[in-house]
């Protein structure tokens, strides 16, 4: 029934290939993405549940990272964090002449201003502020981070020009990253509730439909230009994870295409893990 490249991998008893409601369900979701409105555009999304049920579309494709990357230097600060190899109330200076237009509010300081590594961490996830991120890439090194990505079996970790510290992503390299993000989280102890913390409350949202805002939703976005992204976990009563990568040519499709994308998601997991025959 599907009328692009959808991938799928389901690893629950067969009578659900047959049901009507997933059948329906997939067409909305292969129905949004051939409409006219956005042909002609790249986008991706990656859905994945805990029992392993998979489906994706153009996974493998590659866009500019945005501020959806932001996530990963937090992880690995938190990680070496934990185990006592970065102390997060270390204080960095951030010179007037770091500071970095678009987002994040550092950029208004007046004077060189100390901040903690923890409140650098915070302002990256929770302001997405660039002059935050950029310090705390300088803190670590960029080829530490790229090396860290390949660690954890990404491909395209910092891939780009020398002078830029986002890179490019795609499907398969974010849900790698976001799997080490839960399992880290899923420690519960101080430094899994305090990434967890920022990561539930940013200051700007993509994804604002009520049916996902019912749940704890785990996210970072991304946006620059014509890339605008959202990716992390949604913890129903089934959670699963969510990636949506785009590269739309009109800034009054992006939002909405993103939500409803979302909300298709969504119904699909209540349909994979909670249906009704």
């Amino acid at each position: 029934f599907m009328n692009y490249n959808v991938e799928t991998n389901y690893k629950m008893d067969s009578s659900l290939f047959k049901s009507k409601q997933l059948i329906n369900a997939m067409k909305k979701l292969n129905n949004l993405f051939l409409k006219e409105t956005y042909k002609g555009n790249k986008v991706s999304y990656y859905y994945e549940d805990l029992n392993g049920n998979v489906i994706s579309y153009n996974k493998d494709i590659c866009f500019y990272a945005a501020s959806a990357i932001k996530i990963l230097v937090c992880l690995y600060i938190m990680e070496k964090a934990r185990s006592k190899k970065i102390d997060l109330n270390t204080k960095l200076l951030v010179k007037m002449d770091e500071l970095k237009p678009d987002t994040g509010i550092i950029k208004n300081q007046k004077n060189n201003q100390e901040y903690s590594v923890k409140e650098l961490i915070k302002y990256t996830l929770v302001e997405s502020d660039n002059t935050a991120y950029l310090k705390l890439v300088n803190y670590v090194g960029k080829e530490t981070l790229k090396e860290y990505g390949q660690s954890l079996g990404a491909k395209f970790t910092m891939i780009g020009k020398e002078t830029d510290s986002f890179g490019i992503i795609n499907c398969s390299d974010m849900i790698i990253y976001w799997k080490n993000v839960k399992k880290f989280i899923d420690r519960n102890d101080d430094y899994g509730n305090l990434l967890k913390k920022y990561l539930l409350n940013p200051t700007y949202k993509i994804v604002e439909n009520d049916g996902v805002l019912k749940y704890n939703y785990v996210r970072k976005y991304g946006s620059y230009d014509i890339a605008y992204h959202e990716a992390g976990y949604v913890e129903t009563s089934k959670p699963y994870f969510m990636i949506i990568l785009t590269q739309l040519n009109k800034e009054s499709y992006k939002k909405k295409f993103v939500n409803d994308t979302s909300k298709l998601l969504l119904n699909i997991n209540k349909i994979l893990n909670e249906r009704e025959d």
